[in-house]
């Protein structure tokens, strides 16, 4: 018979730079993986299993997971399971988890994502080789240029300008420094982020995320097991994933999600949710560019086509909205890779659970989405649904 998971605890540190990191990878690992215990009240020796991230070409190791684990202090009797998966590593860790306790050969898994970014001595140089060989890597193409490809696009389909560009950077950030947990705490504005050194047009350094150093923890339990804890867990109700071809030329439209629209129909079909605007209390997504955030916005239904930059800068998106968005400032202020990648699932488990930080809490959250992307083009996607299992309001 198949057991609903649910999200009984998680834990995350402190984001900064990994220039002014002053732990270990190891030692921010332990700190999340600890957090999400004590959040659960749960035991080490409960665990039946640990997921963690881990993507190999850029940490500078070959499954660093596999032996990082053995130090965190949670027993060396713990079976480990590595997911490298890419840039999507991070979203599926929770996804994985919850198959295995849906399965019923698991009761309590432990998820941790570290920061990925720490072995890598020139990142940019890393993350570029991650382009097509065949055709993108031979033009000189690299991170910054694929993922200029969607916002020229974007750009011109919607006459978008810098300016509206912008306002969705100016958004985050506004968001972010609210956050306890952000990278970048601070505000800017509108010609802060115009001005910003050029990168792949119309792309410049503020429209991009940073390199962060933290890590981030999620117990997932059956909702049996979750009884004897001490939180209100979150049910995972649906999730699912997608991929689109590897090659940019496979792609149909840099202007749209196609791909995402499609896993955002499939994965509302298994939760119910017929009216995505009204249904959602609070919504985190993967957007460590700028103009991917109202992309995906309108590929989840959640707003029309080419409105989603009004959305972002409208109150509707803040705390206290109709329907706060990435309102812990998202992966444009805060982005550490595997850790990264986990943080939406993390933050809206943490608001339907009713223990987010006040500073960003989203009051009697009754159900939230979370959304995770990769790939060079951003091919590949992951989804969740997560629903309260306290009394409906």
């Amino acid at each position: 018979m198949p057991y609903q998971a649910v999200v009984a605890g998680v834990g995350i540190t402190e984001a900064t730079s990994p220039r002014k990191q002053t732990r270990s990878f190891v030692e921010l690992c332990q700190q999340a993986a600890h957090a999400a215990l004590e959040h659960a009240g749960a035991s080490s020796d409960s665990l039946d299993a640990i997921v963690v991230g881990d993507i190999d070409g850029f940490e500078g190791t070959v499954l660093g997971a596999k032996f990082q684990t053995r130090q965190l202090g949670l027993g060396s009797d713990i079976p480990v399971i590595v997911v490298n998966t890419g840039g999507t590593t991070g979203g599926n860790l929770m996804q994985v988890a919850a198959r295995m306790v849906r399965s019923g050969t698991h009761s309590r898994v432990l998820c941790l994502g570290g920061p990925t970014f720490y072995g890598a001595h020139d990142l940019q140089a890393a993350i570029n080789t991650n382009s097509p060989m065949i055709v993108e890597q031979p033009l000189g193409m690299g991170g910054f240029h694929m993922g200029a490809f969607a916002a020229s696009a974007y750009q011109a389909r919607y006459d978008i300008t810098l300016e509206d560009f912008a306002s969705i950077v100016v958004a985050d950030h506004t968001k972010a420094s609210k956050n306890p947990f952000a990278h970048l705490r601070y505000t800017v504005t509108i010609d802060d982020v115009v001005d910003g050194t050029p990168l792949s047009s119309p792309l410049t350094q503020p429209m991009v995320c940073p390199v962060s150093t933290s890590a981030c923890a999620m117990l997932v339990t059956s909702r049996e097991s979750a009884g004897a804890l001490r939180t209100s867990p979150a049910l995972i109700k649906a999730m699912g994933t997608s991929g689109d071809p590897y090659l940019g030329g496979g792609k149909g439209d840099f202007a749209a999600m196609e791909n995402l629209a499609i896993l955002a129909r499939r994965v509302y079909a298994m939760a119910d949710v017929r009216d995505p605007y009204n249904d959602f209390d609070v919504v985190e997504v993967f957007a460590p560019y700028a103009h991917m955030q109202p992309m995906q916005l309108e590929a989840l239904q959640l707003c029309e086509a080419g409105k989603g930059i009004e959305l972002i800068r409208s109150q509707e998106s803040y705390q206290g909205g109709s329907l706060p968005v990435n309102l812990s400032g998202g992966p444009k202020c805060t982005n550490a890779g595997v850790a990264g990648e986990l943080a939406p699932y993390v933050y809206v488990a943490w608001q339907i659970m009713g223990d987010a930080p006040e500073e960003i809490r989203v009051e009697n959250a009754q159900r939230g989405l979370a959304h995770g992307t990769g790939g060079t083009f951003f091919q590949f996607e992951n989804l969740a649904v997560f629903e309260s299992t306290k009394e409906s309001r």
